[in-house]
Order: structure tokens, then sequence, then C-alpha cells
């Protein structure tokens, strides 16, 4: 099984010598190729400092972390854009989509800025829209569609570039049910039928349901981790259940 990522004994400490936070604690694991990862924990834990290391938007304290067997510290300051917009994909709570452009011109920007050429950039359009059903609000701006289709939108964003790993941060966190459902199951087959490899960082034991295998995360270290069958009904009650042994349970998790 191929390793897309792995983070080895990663710690980050926040503050100064006299008031000290330890967000992550010699935290490792790695994230294999084709899976669809979840990352769950109480509020404080460490999750969103776990992405944010991963993401390149901070950097741990002590150890490292590997992308395709690369250390991503070692990628100079110039060149980490690029390494984000072309090896990473982003999913994001509130969206982050341009409100001055319209749906498909969102989804194509991360081609239009790495000079793709635009037969190529209208295929990929097509067949994102087509794969997260979007396709009839490719003209709509922002302004004049639902949270479930802009989330869609920033899903088809992410993928535009074939990234190898796609990072979710709360996805389904501004979302009703009904969306939540539909962006769940685009997300599922995007990652079934494109081979996607997808992190996703959730509060929602029913959206966590959807994944292969979920790290539990507690004061920066890992609790436990649990696999799916395929089943996703007895997998959502392993959650429900782990999140009880957890120690608070589902509200500390909102």
């Amino acid at each position: 099984m191929t390793n897309i990522l792995c983070a080895e004994n990663i710690t980050k400490i926040y503050g100064s010598k006299n008031n000290q936070t330890l967000a992550l604690d010699h935290f490792s694991f790695e994230v294999h190729e084709g899976e669809f990862l979840g990352i769950m924990g109480p509020s404080g834990s460490g999750k969103s400092t776990l992405l944010n290391v991963i993401s390149t938007i901070d950097t741990p304290t002590s150890g490292r972390i590997l992308y395709e067997q690369t250390d991503i510290s070692t990628i100079k300051k110039k060149a980490l854009s690029d390494f984000r917009r072309e090896k990473l994909g982003f999913i994001f709570q509130d969206f982050n989509l341009l409100d001055t452009l319209n749906v498909k011109e969102n989804i194509l920007l991360p081609l239009a800025i790495g000079k793709v050429p635009s037969l190529e950039i209208k295929t990929r359009i097509e067949n994102a829209s087509k794969l997260l059903g979007i396709t009839d609000i490719l003209h709509k701006y922002p302004s004049e569609i639902s949270g479930g289709q802009k989330q869609r939108t920033a899903a088809a964003r992410a993928m535009i570039n074939r990234p190898r790993l796609i990072l979710a941060d709360e996805p389904t966190g501004a979302l009703d049910s009904k969306s939540s459902q539909k962006l769940l199951e685009s997300i599922r087959t995007l990652n079934t039928t494109q081979n996607a490899t997808i992190l996703m960082v959730t509060h929602d034991p029913y959206a966590a349901s959807y994944c292969d295998r979920i790290i539990f995360i507690k004061d920066g270290k890992t609790f436990t981790e649990i696999y799916s069958d395929g089943n996703r009904k007895p997998f959502y009650n392993k959650i429900i259940s782990t999140l009880g042994a957890l120690g608070g349970g589902i509200n500390d998790l909102l």
C-alpha cells in the first residue's frame, strides 16, 4: 500500500517559554493512496493544527512530514505556492469562493494560474461539473447559488488540478442535512471513481461515516483509529461509541 503522506513524530508548540501550549505531541500517521481518511477529536485536540502543518500554512516545532517521500519543510518559500496549487486540493467550511467570478471561473482559476491550455481546461471543467452535479449552474455567481452548491463548486475547484491529496476542513459544517448528504456522496464518488486521496477533518459522525478510516486525536496524540468495512450504518455506530470512549462525546466536538 503506497503512502501519499507520512507524518513522523510531529510536535507543535505555541507560545513562549512561560506560556506554552502543546498542540501536537509526537503525532505520527500516514495517508494511503486512494484512501478517504477522517480526523476527529474534541475541540482543542490538535485537528486544525494538524491540517495547518500538512498544508504548509504552519510549520511543526519538530518532526517531519513527507509528501511523496519529499520532506515538505525542505520546499523553498518561493516554491510553496506551486506545491499547494499542484499537489494539494482544499475544501474549506466557508467555501472561499470569489464573489466576482462565476462558478465556472472559480473552478478554473487554479488551471488559469497554472497556464493549462484552454481545450484541456474545457474538458476538465466538463468532467468535474458533471461528477459533482453542478453543470447547470456554471454561469451563476456565488451569491446566486445555495450553500450546498457553493461547497460542491469548491470541491470541483479542489479536484480540477488533479492533486494527489485533497484536504477537507469541516466541509459540511455550514450545510443543512440534505446539502451535506449530496456533498459527501459527491466526495465519495470522487474518491472511488477518480482514486482521489482525501483527508477530512470533521466533528460530524454522519460525515465521518463516509470515510474508510478515522483517526481520533486527544491532547495532540492518537487516541485510537477505526476502519470501515464498507457498511456505513455499523461504522456510524462505531464512531458514536468511540466518541463516547474519547470522553465527552458529540457535544464536545461541536
